[in-house]
């Protein structure tokens, strides 16, 4: 009997957030943030919040709370502000990975990172944030698709590497020693295999990177 009203109750609860995410644009919250044209005009505004795939794709811009909205795409603009989560420009998509989106940075310095997200296993899954602070949230996905992080660093804003690269995974020791070349140091412990400076510890790499570059 425990177990059925359990199953009952996820049922109910599973509808519920259905009616939700299917309507998630019209309840969402204007939240304060700013716009950058493609000729770096930062413009202050409000923006409501997609969910993390449609969020790389386009926004929706408020000039004032009561002014109409305007849908900006990836090729309109450098990038967006919504409450503390900066997204900008970059290519990624598509065959040749050209096709420009909008990525969610992490990290902030010398090295960026940004995350870009994709659903495995269908296309038509649903996903409902529930609480978020910052980059952190708490997300819930009912259909028994995934959301799938793919991590993109890129250095001085122009030199790309795809944590998801099979180059980078096969030859870390050489790409990435060669990717932080300009801090000797660490290419040097990236060369040498030393415990903590390998393709496990990259995340560990690009804060000690940055924190070298920062001082």
């Amino acid at each position: 009997m425990k177990h059925l009203i359990l199953v009952l109750a996820l049922l109910t609860s599973t509808l519920g957030i259905a009616q939700i995410d299917d309507n998630w644009e019209d309840v969402s919250e204007r939240l304060p943030g700013y716009i950058i044209t493609k000729k770096g005009e930062k413009v202050e505004g409000y923006l409501k919040r997609f969910l993390k795939i449609k969020s790389q794709r386009k926004v929706k811009f408020f000039k004032t709370l009561d002014a109409k909205p305007v849908v900006y795409r990836a090729k309109d603009l450098k990038a967006y502000q919504i409450a503390e989560d900066y997204y900008e420009v970059h290519p990624y998509e598509g065959l040749t990975g050209k096709t420009k989106v909008f990525l969610l940075r992490t990290v902030d310095g010398k090295i960026d990172l940004f995350e870009y997200y994709i659903r495995v296993e269908d296309d038509q899954g649903k996903e409902l944030t529930l609480s978020k602070k910052g980059n952190k949230e708490i997300s819930l996905d009912f259909d028994g698709s995934k959301i799938q992080t793919e991590v993109l660093a890129v250095k001085d804003d122009k030199d790309y590497l795809k944590f998801a690269s099979t180059k980078l995974l096969f030859s870390f020791k050489k790409v990435m020693s060669k990717y932080v070349a300009d801090y000797p140091e660490l290419a040097k412990k990236i060369k040498d295999k030393k415990k903590g400076y390998k393709v496990l510890s990259i995340l560990k790499i690009v804060d000690e990177y940055n924190a070298h570059f920062a001082e």
